[in-house]
């Protein structure tokens, strides 16, 4: 890196021609050196002299990038001197003279012709640079295999080499699917060497895909694995025909290995060469996705799953202990089991953490990789800090370049399972698994330093900190204090400091004054409310990170970080204003001030920012004053600021590069004389002010978009008109690429013209929200891509007609979520033109319309959940031949019956009926599938239909503020699948069913609260023998608990809350042997507990306002496993339980986390600390 970095400065960088010369020099001392790196780093294992040597080199390289980093900041600061830029003493004395310079040079390539002396006796090797392309042909993987090292996969290769020698030509292709590390090439490759298929096959072929999967590149290895010779030519037509000639006739196996190509078109080419083989043939294909497997084959996948945990612990005991070694390290065993269930089944996990721990047998090493977990990513932030530290380099130092080069180093790591991909309903997400953070701490050595809650003093003591370049600093939330020692680490160019309290001034200015060469600085999350202005001295930072903190300003010094690329305020809400020397900050490419809401103004000029790819807020002003302080600005750029600006949006064409996402907020402050204009759609083409710019996310906001209330520093408000608001937005046209667009709060009657273009052909999800004047939707159903649309507050709205589906033949082709909301006026919706509409929505959902009528009665074939909610005109609704879940909030009660035509319903919630006094019979004999019925705010129902019983396959039954509700059905004692059952303030309800409870063997959590009527639980409870949860809370009347509790052998939390007149509780609770929670709060006659002694799981007890009660449970003292003792607002206890002092004190200071009263008595962490310290 330091080489190339040379190479740039040589080149490009403006510095002395003496300077130059020596540059070049240093240049080719490292060019020299570079040579045998690689051959040395991989010596060092082994020869502690080659470690020693290499440690010399990388100081010198170090301390090379920071000189190199002095002669480019110099031109920096002569500039800003020059333009009379204020800045500070310290930045001052930064600009060194060229003889001070020169001799720092001098001293550096001295120091490296001595290293390149003592290189000549070390015999190293010349090993050609570093490319690329190297880790992933590392990657190319071969058919050998050694079985001793592998376990529990008998299983898989007999079903594979079943398949291989069978005849069915459906099993031509057998896609192996399964993640990183999962073991899909060693399968593979025992599959291949299977002595089952010795003779079957002619011929074995086996391609390692690691790279790409082009048609040439693939014929071309399988030839010379098929005549083991390089193959000379690479015409496409050749090796067709040499393919042809070397399959034809023949039974082959090919085993295609690490397949990442989704391209459908080069496999149907490369699927059609193959097809000469004899019949019989087979190809195995192992990927990491289930959709090159689906392009791949139409046969199903086999799935790899993890190693069962025998296998997986026989692995891990191969890499961590020499053979037999585990029994001299019972301690270790238990670690060890609980580390294996970290690693999930995964092998690469078990062996490199076996491999970890193979030379540690202390107990806390173990530990703390028992401990540790999947780290999450933030892969922009992660891409942008190895910029910052010059891990990335691309000719010329061009922004898109590096971070091009950033993500293609990501996507290499990836592959190889350092990152591992996890995904959910919401998002994607990168996470590094902690084995692999653990190996990078490893061979990063002395340069990296990790500092965790609790172990500052043991991690720093001893330790030199001169070779220290990169410091993770973890904080627990009393202290935001960086470790004193750490100030010794002067080199350090990276600081990730976690702390979650405010950093002191005294901290920040030691900070700046020690860490002179820092270009990474991270205090995200932390509690610092205001920036030092000292951190203008850190001229060399390239990264800053105060995302999510409570800063309100930064200082004017900020605009003295002459080499910044990357300022994240991200998620500063309490941010008011940005320093106006911010657009001093020639190099900086990414702003971040997203979910900065209270932001209510950019500073003067923030369009001058030109390198910017990051502004995701853009906030128009009205402001000219300033204008006439830009000397050099061309007279037409400040007749079109004047006339033509748009409140400054029209500087928007001055950032090319800015790309990702924009939103741009109160636009109702642009009211200039161009938006009188009327124009024609051809003159705004001419005009436009966004079309330019890469984005992928848009939102147009009039007003803040609902994010904040307005404060101070808000532009000054305007009428803006319904003509000029059109205006506007015509203007604000996006380019193609656009792929989320929100408008919020438009004022104009008409949408853009651009919404009818190809303008938004792209687009995935679309909102518009509270456009209350716009009397018509947009045709939108020829978008082809759409997925998510969501509609709201649309006030002049009266009707949906076929204008919406934008006369497509199969409207909203790729909508999957579609929501209509806050709609007064809306009263039909018709057809779309076209019976082929909605082919792929899953989601709907029609709230608050209070004058909708009717739906169209066809279409949806793939619905799966529906909502309607405050609609209570709407008396019907089609029958969807597909619907799982219906949610009916505040409607008409007839369109109940409609629902008892979905006969796929799993789950229904019927929700404030005020007028439903009952729930139509048919409804139930309809959904015999439901799983979850939710009945509450009906007011008026007394009672569920009889037929309850029928709907067995009912496991979540909830029922709540039902005040009319005084029985339920006796078919209750039916419902065999029952898990969950809750009822909650229904005063008229006295009690269940008798024996109700006696056949609900699936019961697992039952919960009553507010049930007043209620002066006993039911009998036959003890018969709920699955019943993990009990709670009962607020039931004023009830008196007893029903005897036969202790039948409940698996009830884990027992929960009881304000019960006022509850006195006692059953024997049979001391014999809850799994019991695990038990919690007893506001119940003033209940005395005493019953014993807790046999209690074994009992992890948690809670007692509170419970003033009677006079001592604690009989063999609270008994119980080991008991971690939480919480005592409030019970005098007597309190007493008795006061620490060192109180009679049951002893009874109960084994326990790690005890409360009583308002004090914290004893915690283990905070005891764990204090023996450590001392």
């Amino acid at each position: 890196v330091i080489y190339e970095k040379l190479a740039s400065y040589v080149n490009g960088v403006e510095t002395p021609k003496v300077l130059k010369k020596n540059i070049k020099k240093l240049q080719d001392k490292l060019f020299i050196i570079q040579a045998v790196i690689q051959d040395a780093e991989e010596r060092q294992l082994n020869d502690n002299r080659g470690k020693i040597w290499l440690s010399k080199l990388r100081d010198a390289a170090y301390d090379a990038d920071d000189l190199l980093d002095e002669i480019t900041t110099q031109p920096l600061l002569r500039r800003s001197l020059k333009e009379k830029v204020w800045i500070t003493s310290f930045a001052i004395q930064s600009i060194l003279s060229s003889f001070e310079l020169r001799r720092k040079l001098t001293d550096i390539i001295e120091r490296l012709d001595d290293i390149a002396r003592e290189m000549s006796t070390f015999s190293f090797k010349d090993v050609v640079a570093y490319k690329r392309l190297d880790t992933r042909e590392k990657r190319e993987t071969r058919p050998d295999v050694d079985e001793s090292q592998v376990h529990g996969r008998a299983e898989g290769v007999k079903k594979i080499v079943d398949l291989l020698l069978s005849s069915g030509a459906d099993t031509w292709v057998i896609p192996i699917v399964g993640i990183g590390g999962i073991g899909k090439t060693t399968l593979a490759q025992l599959v291949y060497n299977d002595p089952r298929l010795d003779g079957h096959f002619d011929k074995k072929i086996w391609v390692s895909l690691y790279d790409s999967s082009s048609t040439k590149r693939l014929l071309t290895e399988i030839l010379e694995c098929l005549t083991e010779h390089r193959c000379e030519s690479s015409h496409m037509g050749v090796l067709q025909s040499q393919l042809r000639d070397s399959l034809y006739g023949k039974r082959y196996l090919l085993v295609m290995d690490d397949v990442w190509g989704d391209d459908q078109e080069e496999w149907d080419k490369v699927r059609s060469l193959l097809r000469c083989g004899a019949e019989g043939s087979k190809i195995i294909v192992t990927t990491r996705t289930e959709k090159i497997a689906s392009i791949m084959s139409n046969a199903p996948s086999h799935l790899l799953e993890g190693l069962a945990k025998d296998d997986c612990w026989t692995l891990f005991k191969q890499q961590a202990f020499a053979h037999g070694e585990e029994n001299d390290f019972p301690n270790l065993l238990p670690i060890s089991l609980r580390i294996i269930d970290k690693c999930q089944g995964v092998p690469l996990a078990a062996k490199v953490l076996g491999g970890l721990l193979r030379s540690k047998r202390e107990e806390d090493e173990w530990l703390r990789v028992q401990e540790s977990d999947l780290w999450s990513l933030d892969t922009e932030k992660l891409i942008q800090q190895w910029i910052a530290g010059g891990l990335v380099q691309s000719a010329g130092d061009n922004p898109h370049m590096l971070e091009q080069m950033g993500n293609e180093c990501f996507n290499d790591l990836l592959e190889m399972s350092f990152f591992q991909l996890t995904s959910s309903s919401d998002a994607v997400e990168f996470k590094i698994p902690s084995l692999m953070y653990d190996l990078a701490k490893l061979i990063a050595g002395k340069e990296f330093l990790t500092i965790e809650n609790g172990d500052q003093a043991q991690v720093v003591t001893g330790r030199n900190l001169a070779e220290t370049r990169y410091a993770l600093v973890e904080n627990n939330y009393r202290s935001s204090l960086l470790p004193k020692a750490l100030y010794k680490a002067h080199k350090l160019c990276s600081l990730n400091f976690l702390a979650s309290g405010d950093i002191s001034t005294e901290a920040q200015r030691n900070l700046v004054q020690c860490f002179r060469h820092l270009k990474i600085l991270n205090l995200s999350g932390s509690g610092i409310e205001r920036l030092h202005s000292s951190i203008g001295d850190l001229i060399y930072l390239r990264y800053l990170d105060l995302s999510n903190t409570p800063l309100q300003t930064l200082p004017e010094t900020i605009g003295h970080l002459c080499n910044l690329r990357t300022l994240d305020l991200s998620g500063c809400t309490n941010l008011l204003e940005l320093p106006g020397e911010i657009v001093k900050l020639v190099n900086l490419i990414h702003l971040n001030v997203k979910d900065c809401t209270r932001l209510a103004s950019l500073p003067a000029f923030w369009w001058s920012m030109v390198s910017l790819r990051t502004l995701p807020i853009v906030i128009p002003s009205m402001d000219l004053h300033m204008l006439h302080r830009l000397k050099d600005l061309p007279d037409e750029l400040i007749n079109e600021y004047y006339f033509d600006n748009c409140g400054g949006l029209c500087m928007l064409r001055s950032l090319k590069n800015l790309q990702g996402e924009l939103k741009i907020k109160y636009l109702e402050n642009c009211t200039d004389q161009s938006l009188m204009l009327r124009r024609s759609a051809k003159e705004y083409e001419e005009c436009l002010l966004l079309n330019h710019l890469q984005l992928r996310t848009l939102d147009l906001f009039w007003g803040d978009g609902g994010e904040g209330k307005l404060n101070q520093n808000t532009s000054r408000q305007t009428r803006q008109s319904k003509f000029v608001s059109h205006e506007l937005i015509n203007r604000l046209k996006p380019s193609p690429n656009i792929r989320r667009l929100s408008i919020k709060g438009y004022l104009g009657c008409e949408l853009p013209f651009w919404m009818e273009s190809d303008a938004i052909h792209n687009l995935t999800v679309l909102e518009l929200i509270n456009c209350k004047t716009v009397e018509t939707l947009p045709m939108l159903g020829q978008l082809p891509f759409l997925k998510c649309l969501n509609i709201q507050g649309m006030d002049n709205v009266v009707k949906i007609d076929n204008e919406f589906s934008g006369g497509a033949m199969r409207p909203f082709p790729s909508l999957n979520e579609l929501a209509l909301q806050d709609f007064p006026e809306l009263r039909t919706w018709e057809g779309m033109g076209s019976t082929e509409a909605f082919p792929c929505l899953k989601k709907l959902s029609i709230m608050n319309c209070p004058l909708f009528k009717t739906m169209p009665s066809f279409g949806f074939p793939c619905l799966k959940r529906l909502s309607i909610m405050k609609c209570p005109l709407l008396k019907t609704m089609p029958s969807f031949p597909t619907l799982q879940h219906l949610m009916l909030k505040d409607c008409d009660p007839l369109l109940l019956r409609s629902a008892a035509d979905l006969r796929t319903l799993l789950t229904l919630v019927i929700d404030s009926f005020f007028e439903l006094d009952f729930i139509p019979k048919v409804l139930l004999e309809n959904c015999l599938l439901l799983v979850s019925l939710t009945v509450i705010s009906c007011p008026m129902l007394p009672r569920l239909p009889a037929n309850l019983g029928r709907v067995t396959a009912l496991k979540s039954l909830k029922i709540g503020w039902c005040a009319m509700l005084d029985s339920l059905s006796h078919g209750l004692a039916n419902l065999i699948s029952l898990e969950n059952l809750e009822i909650i303030e229904c005063p008229s309800l006295i009690t269940l069913p008798d024996l109700s409870l006696e056949r609900l063997s699936s019961l697992r959590s039952l919960s009553f609260e507010n049930c007043n009527g209620f002066t006993s639980l039911p009998r036959g409870m003890q018969h709920a023998t699955a019943l993990e949860r009990l709670t009962v809370m607020y039931c004023s009347n009830l008196a007893s608990l029903p005897d036969g509790l202790q039948n409940l052998l698996v009830l884990k939390s027992l929960t009881i809350l304000s019960c006022p007149e509850l006195a006692s509780l059953p024997d049979g609770v001391q014999h809850m042997k799994m019991l695990q929670n038990l919690e007893i709060r506001i119940c003033p006659k209940l005395m005493a507990l019953p014993k807790v002694k046999d209690l074994i799981s009992l992890r948690s007890l809670a007692i509170s306002d419970c003033q009677n009660m006079k001592s604690l449970p009989e063999g609270i003292e008994q119980l080991s496993g008991l971690q939480h003792l919480s005592i409030q607002d019970c005098p007597e206890l309190e007493k008795r339980c006061k620490k060192g002092e109180g009679e049951d004190w002893l009874k109960i200071s084994h326990i790690p986390y005890v409360y009583i009263g308002a004090s914290v008595l004893q915690n283990r962490r905070d005891t764990a600390a204090s023996s450590s310290s001392s």
